[in-house]
């Protein structure tokens, strides 16, 4: 009887957020990160891929490939 005045019984009037059973949220919230993580990683290739230049490579196309008179 004394602990129910001192620590009277909690309504729950709303499921709490950490109350996931079947780990339904848990695995929607790795899924959404495991995505996110992927999308990043992809635009760091991109852009490393946009911003790396090699200088010794080949020229491609015959317009870079023009002759032109030796430097004398």
């Amino acid at each position: 009887m004394i602990n129910d005045f001192l620590s009277p019984p909690c309504s729950k009037l709303t499921p709490s957020v950490f109350d996931d059973p079947r780990g339904h949220r848990r695995r929607i919230v790795t899924a959404v990160g495991v995505v996110v993580c992927v999308l990043c990683l992809c635009v760091l290739a991109l852009g490393g891929g946009v911003l790396y230049a090699d200088p010794k490579a080949p020229a491609t196309g015959p317009v870079q490939a023009v002759r032109t008179l030796p430097l004398r």
